[in-house]
């Protein structure tokens, strides 16, 4: 009998594939998996919507535009020029439509942005602006959103999904309950706003905190319920029976 063998070992081979790392998801648009190749991101604070008052001899203005201690910012553009190397005229002219068809069309949806990890955003593309140089054969496109003007953890508080803990600024708290008798909890909400929060409740839950004097939650009610998040620490009683997660998501100014 005879046998015959084949060569089983690695052939060292290394294939690299030339594909952008950094980039942004909006819709089903996804500037990495087409090629497009990020040379600048503008993302600055967004104007404040102000409301002052000047008055005869007086020095200054008067400023009425905070409320509770809270600043209101208009939405904030964010920018992004990106490149695309082709030779081709033809190939060129097809990623400019194709662009401008992904992007300008959808409505308000998420803005993931590789450069912020563990936030997104919330808006719309306003712009799609291309410049077809054909000497270099490059394409270049400057694509503007209108954002909201916080950004959005990915996660609710509590999750701390390893990916996405931003470790600079981040603090590790538990945020569901099981009661059996009254206890006192703080929660601190270290985003840059107040923000809502709801409930998740199994059994009977009666909650009291900041600016509320007491909810009595079940399963039924507690999807309805919301409170809202100051900044800082804020301590809550809880008692009845039962589990209560509270489920807030951080708004960044970033």
């Amino acid at each position: 009998m005879q046998y015959g063998f084949r060569d089983l070992q690695p052939t060292n081979k290394i294939e690299y594939e030339d594909i952008p790392t950094e980039g942004f998801v909006f819709g089903g648009f996804d500037s990495r998996k087409v090629g497009w190749w990020v040379t600048s991101r503008e993302a600055p604070t967004p104007a404040e919507n102000e409301i002052v008052e000047s008055v005869a001899y007086a020095q200054g203005v008067y400023d009425f535009s905070m409320l509770n201690g809270e600043r209101f910012f208009g939405n904030r553009e964010i920018t992004y020029k990106i490149v695309m190397p082709l030779s081709v005229y033809h190939e060129r002219k097809i990623f400019e439509e194709e662009i401008k068809r992904q992007l300008m069309p959808v409505g308000i949806s998420n803005l993931v942005d590789t450069h912020e990890d563990g936030y997104y955003w919330s808006g719309k593309c306003k712009s799609v602006e291309v410049d077809d140089d054909e000497e270099k054969g490059m394409l270049t496109a400057t694509v503007v959103f209108d954002c909201y003007p916080f950004a959005f953890t990915n996660n609710l508080e509590g999750a701390d999904v390893w990916d996405d803990v931003i470790f600079d600024h981040w603090i590790w708290q538990p945020v569901k309950f099981n009661i059996t008798e009254s206890m006192n909890v703080t929660l601190e909400n270290i985003g840059s706003r107040p923000v809502i929060c709801h409930f998740a409740v199994t059994g009977k839950v009666t909650v009291k905190g900041p600016g509320f004097n007491g909810y009595e939650l079940t399963k039924d009610n507690a999807d309805k319920a919301t409170i809202t998040m100051p900044l800082g620490k804020n301590k809550f009683t809880l008692s009845g029976s039962g589990t209560i997660e509270f489920k807030f998501r951080r708004e960044e100014m970033i």
